[in-house]
């Protein structure tokens, strides 16, 4: 269990400076806002991410906690510290999933090149991280029979719908015009 809380603590201790980073750029966009729609839209977004890094607080001294624990009944789950523990890293393997999102919605509206750049830095390290934690996270749930179901597992089961497209412009590339529809077939009397 050593390995994947050295594992956990690099990917929390990355995820929170990338999350603190992030609401650096949102905030000014957020009190520019141009309507109120684009700044509840960006508040949202902060608002969950305050959330997460509340929650981070929390759990990345746990995680360093039972990195220090020599003792092995810590890591047993009769432990009720060690199951919260179990349940705070599901919970943020969560909330992993909701930056990668946050961040891909960004890239969709953030297009000058300084913020481009950095975003795709935080998507592709976030999504790698999201990926080795999904995998350690089930492998530890399974290792200790901990019976839990994730609730999130549909998302992925027939394809990893955060997973991006060899190119970012073939994502936003409009649908190729078909010659005839159903429109098109339809008689205007």
């Amino acid at each position: 269990m050593k390995k994947e809380l050295e594992t956990f603590y690099d990917i929390f201790t990355t995820t929170k400076a990338a999350i603190e980073d992030f609401m650096g750029m949102l905030d000014p966009v957020i009190n520019q806002a141009t309507d109120e729609h684009e700044r509840l839209y960006y508040h949202h977004i902060y608002e969950e991410e305050e959330q997460r890094l509340s929650r981070l607080a929390e759990l990345i001294p746990l995680i360093a906690k039972f990195k220090q624990e020599d003792n092995e009944k810590a890591f047993s789950p009769a432990n009720n510290e060690f199951n919260r523990l179990l349940q705070e890293l599901n919970l943020e393997k969560f909330g992993l999933h909701n930056f990668v999102e946050h961040l891909d919605l960004a890239l969709f509206q953030f297009k000058d090149e300084e913020r481009q750049t950095l975003l795709t830095s935080m998507r592709e390290v976030s999504y790698k991280d999201y990926q080795q934690l999904k995998a350690w996270l089930a492998e530890v749930n399974a290792r200790f029979d901990t019976n839990f179901h994730d609730p999130h597992a549909h998302h992925d089961e027939h394809h990893d719908h955060l997973s991006k497209p060899a190119s970012n412009t073939e994502s936003v590339q409009p649908p190729a015009k078909k010659g005839f529809t159903v429109g098109t077939l339809i008689s205007k009397h």
